[in-house]
């Protein structure tokens, strides 16, 4: 994880800070009313069902950047599934901020935000979860899927490293010879042994290691996706399944406002992966590259909320120095 960045000195003047919590990082970014970014810092993931530091992760990452602020917006990952944390979040953010105006969201709503610039569409999150969260543009939402690792997350990495882990234990104990090639090559590259029992040994060992074992295992999904850019049937297989429970996400959000077709677009490290893209452009069409990344939806939020005039100048002009 980079160094979190703050200046020595924060520019005197007004400014507003958004926060995108997720499952694997927390990035804070503070923008002046010229769009520029005065300030950011990034942490580990503060997901509450995952993270029993969140508190410590958001104080830290938010309390250096305090200084001025006319509004603040939060996204963060997990907020609206369950109402005692939802309580416990929104306490905590009001403490963090107690005088000023703050929005607190779901990460996948802030990035909704950021992807359409506030406007009507379906934001795909595939990271460590998956979720679809629509939005016709005028303050109705729809959410679809995002019910965590044991109900949910189809389509993530999480789920595209489980299942593949999941094949190593079936190709090592003899159910699944046909995939024993397959999980030989992901015992080279983890470093494990590649023949039962030591294999198995290996990778439970590995994972009774792990400090957060589900961000551990979503990792994975990128070595499947490189098995699967050199031709591994096994780790195509995988990519494309995940994609397709990707596109059902979308197809079902979509339904939810059927008198359009809204557009899509994305967000996540699952989307690094080619193929899944492509097959993802084969089933619901091409998507929408986002006009904002998720904290960019934060952003819109604040800047709204402190009362300035944001435009489509100002929204590229926050583009572009958030790509910088």
């Amino acid at each position: 994880m980079p160094e979190p960045f703050v200046p020595p000195h924060l520019p005197h003047g007004p400014a507003i800070l958004a926060v995108d919590g997720g499952g694997t990082k927390t990035l804070a970014v503070r923008v002046g009313p010229d769009a520029t970014v005065q300030a950011m810092q990034i942490a580990k993931g503060c997901n509450p069902f995952d993270q029993p530091d969140w508190q410590n992760i958001l104080t830290n990452l938010v309390t250096p950047l305090a200084s001025g602020l006319q509004a603040e917006a939060f996204g963060i990952a997990g907020y609206g599934e369950n109402r005692e944390t939802g309580r416990l979040l929104r306490t905590h953010v009001h403490q963090l901020c107690p005088a000023t105006p703050l929005s607190l969201t779901n990460d996948v709503d802030m990035a909704c935000i950021g992807a359409f610039a506030g406007e009507a569409g379906v934001l795909l999150l595939s990271g460590t979860g998956s979720m679809a969260w629509a939005s016709d543009g005028a303050g109705q939402t729809a959410r679809v899927g995002g019910w965590g690792p044991v109900f949910g997350d189809e389509g993530s990495a999480y789920w595209i490293g489980r299942k593949a882990l999941q094949r190593v234990c079936q190709a090592m104990d003899g159910r699944a010879p046909e995939a024993k090639d397959f999980a030989q090559k992901i015992c080279a590259t983890m470093h494990w042994p590649d023949e039962n029992p030591a294999a198995l040994d290996a990778l439970l060992g590995w994972y009774n290691q792990q400090e957060r074992p589900r961000p551990a295992v979503a990792h994975c999904a990128r070595l499947i996706d490189e098995m699967a850019e050199t031709g591994c049937p096994e780790a195509r297989a995988l990519i494309t399944q995940a994609a397709q429970h990707l596109a059902t996400l979308v197809q079902t959000a979509r339904a939810r406002f059927s008198e359009h077709t809204l557009p899509w677009s994305y967000a996540g490290s699952v989307f690094k992966s080619r193929l899944l893209r492509d097959t993802l452009t084969d089933l619901c069409g091409a998507p929408q590259p986002p006009r904002l990344p998720p904290v960019g939806g934060g952003i819109v939020q604040a800047a709204r909320l402190a009362g300035w005039q944001i435009d489509a100048a100002w929204i590229a002009r926050l583009a572009h120095a958030l790509d910088a």
